[in-house]
């Protein structure tokens, strides 16, 4: 018995936590990952705030938000949960926020190496994952339909990435190809995208032209490498068979009836 209690108080642990986050993923605050130690990769010349609402179970409709900042610079641009302070972490730490969604995801692009870097935080074991890949080239069709965004004027594009078709809305008023999340590849900035079944919606809400460039940092934490294949595969296991899961990470058995029931799964990624 008392070999038995420390692992169901983790399992009670990871249960409760999955009302906040999909089951394994982490938000930044909750396991204390120091956000005081990084390295600068460039300067940002851009801020762009965007709010990406998802719908996490196609059922019931259950939408969750994520506040989401993007900072271009010359060489490389960074995407990643804009984490509101929070009072009651020590210094150096970073608040909890939201995980569903894109919320334990950071996409690092370096447009110099056309490389991509992207990290995950996961619960069960406390690790952060990176794979990195070559940046994204999508195919983008262009219509002919415009309208303002910000004050900006925005022509129409789609394309298929992922498992999902897109519409995006981009300017080529503010002369960056990129946009949000891994989104990419127009003749200027992406403000605004969704796919058709408009699960994922991402909507430019702040555009800053930085007076004070702003650094582009990457955290010193102890990243595991693993393959965009791998870690979407694991994710999609701690939602549909926790259960093997947990037993996997754990590397050990345990009584099914201590394990959360499977969560919804509704991945932003398909492939």
């Amino acid at each position: 018995m008392k070999r038995t209690l420390p692992f169901i108080a983790v399992l009670m642990f990871t249960a409760s936590s999955l009302a906040q986050g999909p089951a394994g993923v982490a938000p930044l605050g909750s396991q204390g990952y120091e956000i005081d130690k990084y390295d600068v990769l460039d300067e940002a010349e851009y801020k762009f705030s965007y709010k990406l609402t998802c719908i996490v179970d196609t059922i019931t409709k259950e939408k969750v938000v994520n506040n989401l900042i993007l900072l271009t610079g010359p060489k490389y641009s960074k995407f990643f949960n804009n984490y509101p302070p929070h009072p009651e972490l020590k210094k150096g730490r970073a608040s909890t926020d939201e995980s569903r969604g894109l919320g334990a995801t950071e996409v690092y692009k370096n447009m110099e190496k056309k490389k991509m870097s992207v990290t995950t935080r996961v619960w069960m074991p406390r690790d952060v994952y990176i794979y990195e890949e070559d940046l994204p080239v999508q195919m983008w069709t262009f219509s002919s339909d415009f309208k303002q965004i910000h004050g900006y004027k925005c022509q129409k594009a789609t394309t298929s990435f992922l498992g999902r078709d897109y519409t995006a809305w981009f300017t080529t008023e503010i002369p960056i190809s990129n946009g949000p999340w891994k989104l990419g590849g127009l003749p200027g900035m992406i403000l605004e995208a969704y796919d058709t079944q408009l699960h994922y919606v991402f909507n430019c809400v702040g555009i800053e032209k930085l007076k004070k460039p702003e650094p582009i940092v990457m955290y010193n934490w102890h990243y595991v490498k693993t393959s965009h294949s791998r870690i979407q595969k694991m994710i999609r296991l701690m939602h549909e068979d926790l259960y093997l899961f947990v037993n996997q990470a754990m590397n050990r058995s345990t009584d099914p009836n201590h394990v959360p029931k499977p969560r919804p799964y509704n991945p932003l990624e398909r492939e």
